[in-house]
């Protein structure tokens, strides 16, 4: 949103503008004590009832296709980090997958359309081709997962106690006029892939369709009739092969959301119970270009979209859950020192102050902020885009944890599957969010996430709850929000085996939560009614 210094109609409002603007720096906060605000705030919560719950596996993260070559304006962020060229012997690599165990991750992603499966009555008997840089869909060629690599891919899913989300390729027979692709999809090369799969008992949780079908955004686009059979009809394959018992669930479309195409596949899907899981992809930053990203945020469209999903669901989802199948803010591969910083699991907004000012900052949480309105909002699963690769991977090249990774290890091991209704009361509750759910492994305790976005306020909050707590305080070492580090409790995290130690706090003094900061308060004998059902 941009305001304009002249629709705010006196000059006192610009004088307090430009005298706000001293105390809000971009990159570091204020380190003097003596200059911070003190905001006290209440919190109330709702311990009666759950408001919503999410998946077990709610933390999801995701491996992409894209090989080496692809590049974004002059940025080669992917190196070896696709599904068919990562280094999956690296020990680094193993110790982040298990510090998060058990971790659902999703394979799939823009190329998954272009993947042909070397396997069952199709087997090439040539060579099973990596993809080449062509003038084809995304520039690259169709590229080919034979099955050794698919058996070196689930032996370390199994070594680190993964589980799969594996999307299908949906274009595969179906023919392209202009930006549509038209026709059935030739589901057998994916049949002989699900059934080898099926054979080997590998950990596969769901089974999705194509990658962002349901708008020409992505430079394609499917009849939603057209998609909605061939739901069906993969729908009929997993019974099929996976029989009555226990079967991976079918998630679907993994598309930008547009409740009216959304709307027109679940009514036209016939096959029960089609589509469980509705999935969708969240990039509210456009793309990764460096031309004003803080800019982009629309920040009110974050609750927004999961509302609009949530009513699309009651209407037309048949008890369908909602999945964020992809999340990584800002597409193209993210950007360097933003989607890979601290400052990420804030994410700011910059508005424009005419024609005047270069701009501030105001920091509206990014990651931790979208885990907390998706599971408030009956998300089940939330897929972090990416688990490596990009500049927006929980680990960065060389397999070193970024900070968003230490945020998604906090919020596994702490924040429970029972969400709970919980609002602060303040004179300016509008400079930090908070969120809370039942308390992992801990009966009747519970878990409050509290993010400050604040520059120089540091929230005091009263949890009326005046049992002892354990809190875990992330902050930016020497308040570089741009940095790639964190600090857990003032000491710097170092590699996915850091141990998170938390401080213990009586429960009748009050939660500080600094400047730009992050804090999980838990309470284990908090004794709260909805967390002992």
């Amino acid at each position: 949103m941009n305001t304009c210094l002249a629709s705010c109609g006196t000059l006192t409002l610009l004088l307090i503008v430009l005298a706000v603007l001293g105390s809000l720096l971009p990159r570091h906060h204020r380190r003097d004590h003596s200059l911070w605000i003190a905001l006290p705030a209440t919190l109330a919560l709702d311990a009666s009832i759950p408001v919503a719950t999410v998946d077990e596996h709610f933390v999801c993260a995701t491996i992409d296709w894209w090989p080496q070559g692809k590049c974004n304006y002059g940025s080669c962020s992917w190196f070896h980090s696709s599904i068919l060229n990562l280094d999956l012997t690296n020990r680094l690599l193993a110790e982040a997958v298990t510090a998060l165990a058990p971790l659902l991750i999703r394979l799939g992603g823009s190329l998954e359309d272009q993947i042909f499966y070397d396997v069952g009555s199709s087997a090439t008997t040539t060579t099973c081709k990596t993809f080449t840089t062509q003038n084809h869909r995304f520039g690259f060629s169709t590229g080919c997962l034979n099955m050794s690599r698919w058996q070196q891919l689930n032996e370390f899913f199994q070594r680190t106690g993964s589980l799969v989300a594996f999307g299908l390729n949906a274009l595969h027979g179906k023919e392209r006029i202009d930006n549509t692709f038209q026709g059935p999809w030739n589901s057998s090369n994916a049949r002989d892939f699900i059934a080898y799969t099926a054979s080997k008992r590998y950990p596969i949780k769901a089974w999705g369709l194509g990658n962002e079908l349901s708008s020409s955004f992505s430079g394609v686009t499917l009849d939603s009739r057209n998609y909605a059979a061939d739901v069906d009809e993969l729908q009929q394959i997993i019974d099929e092969i996976y029989g009555t018992g226990q079967k991976p669930v079918l998630v679907a479309p993994d598309g930008f959301f547009y409740a009216y195409w959304y709307s027109q596949v679940l009514q036209q899907t016939r096959t029960d119970p089609a589509l469980r899981a509705v999935s969708f992809h969240v990039y509210d930053l456009g793309p990764g270009d460096g031309k004003n990203i803080a800019a982009r945020i629309l920040s009110a469209a974050h609750t927004d979209r999961y509302q609009q999903v949530q009513r699309v669901l009651r209407q037309y989802g048949n008890g369908a859950k909602a999945w964020v199948g992809e999340a990584g803010g800002i597409y193209n591969g993210g950007q360097h020192l933003v989607s890979d910083a601290f400052v990420f699991s804030f994410w700011y907004d910059k508005f424009f102050l005419c024609f005047f000012f270069p701009g501030y900052f105001f920091f509206n949480s990014r990651y931790l902020d979208q885990l907390g309105m998706a599971a408030l909002h009956n998300t089940a699963v939330f897929c972090r885009q990416s688990l490596i690769g990009g500049n927006y991977g929980l680990l960065d090249s060389n397999f070193n944890p970024n900070p968003d990774f230490y945020s998604a290890l906090l919020w596994k091991r702490l924040m429970g599957e029972v969400v709970l209704n919980v609002t602060s009361q303040s004179l300016n509750s509008s400079s930090f969010h908070t969120y809370a759910h039942c308390l992992k492994n801990a009966r009747g305790g519970i878990a409050v996430l509290v993010i400050n976005f604040s520059n120089n306020t540091q929230v005091v909050l009263d949890l009326g709850l005046k049992s002892q707590k354990l809190e875990y305080h992330l902050s930016s070492p020497d308040g570089n929000v741009q940095s790639q580090r964190v600090a857990l409790n003032g000491q710097v995290l170092e590699g996915a085996k850091s141990e998170l130690k938390a401080i213990a706090v009586e429960g009748s003094n009050p939660s500080k939560v600094a400047p730009l900061s992050i804090a999980f308060i838990t309470l284990p004998d908090a004794f709260v009614p909805a967390c002992t059902l």
